[in-house]
């Protein structure tokens, strides 16, 4: 008899949709750099820039810009002459390779503008070769307007992402038109772009926590966390996990939660080869009892038993062998141990397999640690069976008045050593009858009858000649069963 624990791994989605395509960008890069109090959003044309309006704080309507066209290209005219054009925020330092990951400003309290809303880059007109800096294509002109325009498109990309700060990076992933968007960029593998959501997501929310940690717990969020770290240098993944596992609390709260434990899988088979698992590892030994016997927790470090070297699991297992007592005696504890029993192997195996074996006769009066027994039972393994039965000799009566003691009294008298079991029940007169009158002792005593019967043994008449003055006592409830099988009705 086993348990099953019915929690299955949730798959995230593919491929997000297609992003929406826009129309190519005709301004200069001059024009495009204004300043940031007077930044506007444009809506896109067929031909280009149309007429945008530039919004104050509260919503109202500043000073309209015209844009006329000169040699094919749009020149913004504006009464601000005062005015200075202020770019967008550049990188502060080389991102290839970079351990140091820049601030990125103040992501506290800041909320995007409801006109910024519609605006979505499109990242299918960029390309990586043409975002990197200090690319060129010498040639055509067709070549140098298109590198023209993807140098735009690059630029607004980095203005959508400089309005999206602390909790507004985080509202943004929480819903799947933003999720895609973010995806969508990071999908580009650009170095420069990864950098920017790098640095977004390493930032404290206003609640205090690491961006990347709320991504985690959030159903769209997480997906954009997992695409984000197949896009990170070694570098960059470092600081990630770093950030992932240096609180163990804020660590042990995402393992028991759904979406978390997801994110913390991915991380594991990302992690795989890498020496950064040790980080995660480390973390899990040292709460591995409170993730073990919590239904969700359990399978992270099931996922580790299933992605990583036995090397890599070498303290798991440890820490499993420690606390295998205390887990086979809780519900879900007891399920993950059993799970442990698949993949462990070599002096560990052993080791696990002779502290639970020596202790059978407590497991087998427990409600949970009886189905551990009974699954090292059925790994087959003669020498373990043996011990086992030994180590009940004495506790056969016992264990046969329980549910669970009963299934184990009965997997031992399918053993070669199953007359450990009937003389159990033959040292006093009474115990047959008892126990072929219970409940649950009857399903043994009848097992026994066949089992001796079948082989000839002479624990059979042993059996029959203490059972048989009391047919009368059997004819009725539970006992019979028993009466039925020794009359042949």
């Amino acid at each position: 008899m086993e348990k099953s624990s019915g929690l299955s791994d949730n798959i995230a989605p593919e491929s997000s949709d297609a992003m929406p395509s826009s129309a190519a960008v005709s301004s200069p890069v001059e024009n495009l750099l204004l300043s940031v109090e007077n930044l506007c959003l444009t809506e896109w044309s067929a031909d280009g820039l149309s007429t945008r309006n530039f919004l104050d704080e509260n919503g109202g309507s500043l000073q309209r810009i015209q844009e006329s066209r000169i040699n094919g290209l749009s020149q913004c005219q504006t009464g601000f002459e005062n005015s200075m054009p202020v770019p967008p925020p550049l990188l502060s330092e080389s991102i290839s390779g970079s351990n140091s990951l820049s601030n990125g400003g103040s992501f506290q309290g800041s909320r995007l503008q409801p006109w910024a809303e519609s605006f979505v880059p499109n990242p299918d007109f960029l390309s990586v070769s043409a975002l990197d800096e200090g690319t060129g294509r010498a040639g055509s002109s067709l070549g140098d307007n298109n590198m023209v325009q993807k140098q735009e498109q690059l630029k607004k990309v980095r203005i959508f992402l400089g309005l999206l700060r602390g909790d507004t990076f985080v509202n943004h992933c929480s819903n799947q038109n933003g999720l895609r968007t973010i995806q969508g960029l990071l999908r580009l593998r650009n170095p420069e772009i990864t950098f920017e959501i790098c640095n977004k997501v390493l930032a404290l929310s206003s609640r205090g926590t690491a961006v990347v940690l709320e991504l985690m717990l959030d159903q769209h969020g997480r997906h954009v966390f997992g695409e984000l770290i197949d896009s990170l240098n070694y570098q960059q993944l470092k600081s990630i996990i770093h950030e992932i596992t240096k609180n163990l609390d804020e660590f042990v709260s995402l393992t028991l939660v759904k979406h978390g434990s997801n994110s913390i899988k991915r991380v594991i088979r990302l992690l795989r080869r890498s020496p950064l698992v040790s980080l995660v590892t480390n973390n899990l030994c040292a709460a591995f009892l409170t993730i073990m016997t919590n239904r969700t927790g359990s399978f992270v470090i099931s996922e580790c038993f299933k992605q990583l070297s036995a090397e890599d699991n070498k303290l798991l297992y440890e820490a499993a062998i420690e606390s295998c007592l205390d887990l086979a005696i809780d519900h879900e504890g007891s399920l993950s141990l059993i799970r442990v029993f698949n993949t462990i192997q070599g002096l560990q195996r052993y080791q696990l397999l002779y502290i639970l074996s020596a202790n059978v006769a407590y497991l087998s009066q427990d409600q949970e640690g009886n189905y551990v027994v009974q699954k090292l039972i059925s790994l087959n393994n003669p020498l373990l069976t043996q011990k086992i039965c030994h180590h009940l000799r004495g506790y056969y009566a016992t264990i046969s008045l329980q549910k669970g003691g009963s299934h184990i009294a009965e997997q031992c008298l399918d053993t070669e050593w199953k007359s450990w079991v009937v003389e159990d029940f033959l040292s006093s007169l009474d115990t047959p009858l008892n126990a072929a009158k219970d409940e649950f002792g009857n399903y043994v005593i009848q097992k026994a009858l066949k089992v001796t019967k079948k082989s000839g043994s002479p624990l059979y008449h042993k059996l029959l000649l203490c059972l048989q003055p009391h047919l009368s006592i059997l004819e009725s409830g539970y006992g019979r069963n028993v009466f039925n099988l020794i009359t042949g009705r």
